[in-house]
């Protein structure tokens, strides 16, 4: 009898822990992946992107400093905890740096905006080749989304695969 029991114990605690460990699985499949920046990386990054008058004046720890500044910037007003958005994110670059400069000149450091324009700029780019982030070039979009024709059938999406210009 005591086998028995110690039986059916083991199998209800293995019961419980597949349940357990497959709902863990399950809530985190749909989780986007997670990028990881490294700090070093972003900074070297930058400092090589950045043009030769604005490196001359700026100091590994001025770099640094802004970069942190424009990460908080980017984790305070685009961070979603709370599961993934259906509509991207959208901010117009001179956001950042309207913050970053409020926020530089509040923890001293002295950086003048023409140089915070410049980082910004190269750590956007090191944070869509990361994977972090996605920004679209407006320039590079050819008309308002507005005019595009429906693709409400799968002859109208092959058309535009294949660059053609679909038919309604």
């Amino acid at each position: 009898m005591v086998f028995v029991v110690l039986g059916l114990t083991v199998v209800l605690v293995v019961v419980v822990a597949l349940l357990s460990v497959g709902w863990a699985v399950g809530s985190t499949r749909d989780m986007p992946d997670q990028i990881v920046i490294d700090a070093h990386e972003g900074i070297e990054f930058c400092a090589e992107a950045l043009p030769d008058h604005v490196t001359a004046e700026l100091t590994y720890n001025d770099l640094r400093r802004i970069l942190r500044l424009h990460l908080e910037w980017v984790q305070f007003y685009h961070w979603a905890p709370e599961g993934k958005s259906e509509v991207p994110v959208l901010y117009e670059q001179f956001d950042a740096v309207d913050y970053v400069v409020e926020r530089a000149e509040m923890t001293d450091l002295h950086v003048p905006k023409h140089h915070i324009v410049e980082v910004i700029r190269a750590h956007d780019s090191y944070l869509q080749v990361s994977g972090a982030i996605h920004i679209d070039d407006p320039i590079a979009v050819e008309s308002d989304l507005a005019e595009l024709p429906m693709l409400d059938s799968p002859a109208a999406q092959e058309a535009l695969e294949d660059g053609a210009e679909p038919t309604n």
